[in-house]
């Protein structure tokens, strides 16, 4: 069996100024994201990880960066862990007509209506399809063990949910705590199945060693 934590970077300067920024546009941590970070490192160092694997945007890899130093292991860049692309949105603030659109989009996505995208952007399909090829490569490369994914807020609240057993979405997103907070870690045990291996949610972003 495979323990895989799933942790979102620290706060970025795009969360700081609420602007959609899902491509790898430079958003660096800010002080406090890099607080956060160094929080959780002290967290993870307590497991017994054997690799990291990080998003290729810069708020990952600069919170990767700060974990495997703490850890003293090399973080290895998996594109399927980007966040998923907003299209037309990127750059935009999050508020008004932008954060409306997004908000619809969650919510077709959510009730099934997978193939909905915004103009330029991924669809839920897509998304969900890296998730899946992501932890193919991560199982095939740790059978058993521990391992850490830092990846994204958005990316891991719409895949995740969707691959665990035993989820009931509807139910799921009608809670309040849903959210995935900076530098939360979800834990997932990975099974590995004759198709797909089958994943089970153990904790879902939990943030009190954030105090």
């Amino acid at each position: 069996m495979l323990t895989v934590y799933l942790m979102r970077h620290g706060q970025s300067q795009a969360n700081l100024e609420r602007i959609f920024a899902n491509g790898d546009d430079g958003y660096p941590l800010t002080e406090e994201g890099r607080a956060q970070v160094s929080l959780t490192a002290e967290l993870l160092a307590l497991k017994n990880i054997k690799r990291i694997y990080t998003s290729p945007i810069l708020r990952a890899r600069q919170s990767a960066a700060i974990v495997e130093k703490k850890l003293g292991i090399e973080s290895v860049v998996l594109d399927e862990i980007r966040e998923f692309s907003v299209g037309e949105l990127e750059g935009r603030p999050i508020s008004g007509e932008a954060e409306a659109t997004f908000m619809r989009l969650m919510l077709q996505w959510i009730t099934g209506n997978s193939s909905e995208k915004i103009p330029g952007g991924e669809n839920h399909l897509e998304i969900i399809g890296r998730m899946k090829k992501a932890i193919d490569i991560v199982v095939s490369e740790n059978h058993v063990g521990e391992v850490l994914l830092v990846s994204h807020g958005g990316f891991l609240t719409m895949t995740l949910p969707f691959l665990c057993s035993g989820i009931d979405i509807r139910e799921f997103f009608s809670r309040p705590s849903y959210g995935i907070g900076n530098c939360s870690i979800t834990t997932v045990r990975v099974n590995n199945g004759a198709q797909f291996p089958s994943i089970e949610l153990v904790d879902w972003a939990n943030s009190s060693h954030l105090g």
